[in-house]
C-alpha cells in the first residue's frame, strides 16, 4: 500500500460517514415536518362539459347526437339525449352543482349518424358506427372538461381544461 492510499481511504470513509449523517437527520426531519398542503378545490361549482371536434373535416362536430348516461348498479342510465352544437358542444353544462355526483359516467357519440348526415362517403358498413366514452369522476366539487376528436375511423377523448 502506497503512502497516497491512506489519506484518500481516509477521505471516502469520512464522506461516508459525513452522507449517512446527512441522511438520518433528512429522514428525522421528514417525520416531524408538517404534511404538505393540500391543493385548494377549483373555485365555484363543479360541473361537467365536452366538446365534439371532427378532425376529419376539421371543424366542430356540430350536430352529432349524444346520449349522456350514468352507471347505476351494472348498467347505463341515459340522463339525457341532445345534438351538439354549431361548436360542437351541448348548450349547458351537462351537469352542475348537486346534480352533479360521484361516479360513472357514458358520453355516447353516434358518429356514423353524424357522417350520414354530412353526406360523407363511407364503407357499408362504417366502420365506427357509435363510440362510447367512458369515464369516472372522483371529485365532483371540480370542474370537468371531456375533449373529443374524432373521424370516421378514429376517436380520442382527454380531461381538458
Amino acid at each position: 500500500m502506497s503512502n497516497q492510499d491512506l489519506p484518500r481511504r481516509k477521505f471516502i470513509a469520512t464522506g461516508l460517514a459525513l452522507g449517512a449523517s446527512v441522511l438520518a437527520s433528512a429522514e428525522t426531519l421528514a417525520q416531524t415536518a408538517p404534511a404538505a398542503p393540500q391543493p385548494a378545490p377549483a373555485a365555484g361549482p363543479g360541473r361537467l362539459t365536452m366538446h365534439a371536434i371532427d378532425v376529419w373535416n376539421g371543424l366542430p362536430a356540430s350536430g352529432i347526437r349524444v346520449d349522456l348516461s350514468r352507471l347505476e348498479g351494472d348498467s347505463y342510465r341515459l340522463v339525457q339525449s341532445f345534438n351538439a352544437n354549431k361548436g360542437g358542444r351541448s348548450d349547458k353544462p351537462l351537469f352542475e352543482g348537486e346534480d352533479f355526483k360521484r361516479g360513472s359516467y357514458e358520453i355516447l357519440l353516434h358518429v356514423e349518424e353524424h357522417y350520414a348526415k354530412l353526406g360523407a362517403q363511407m364503407p357499408n358498413p362504417s366502420f365506427l358506427t357509435s363510440v362510447p366514452i367512458r369515464f369516472s369522476i372522483a371529485d365532483p366539487g371540480q370542474r370537468y372538461h371531456i375533449a373529443i376528436l374524432l373521424t370516421p375511423w378514429s376517436y380520442s377523448y382527454y380531461r381538458g381544461s
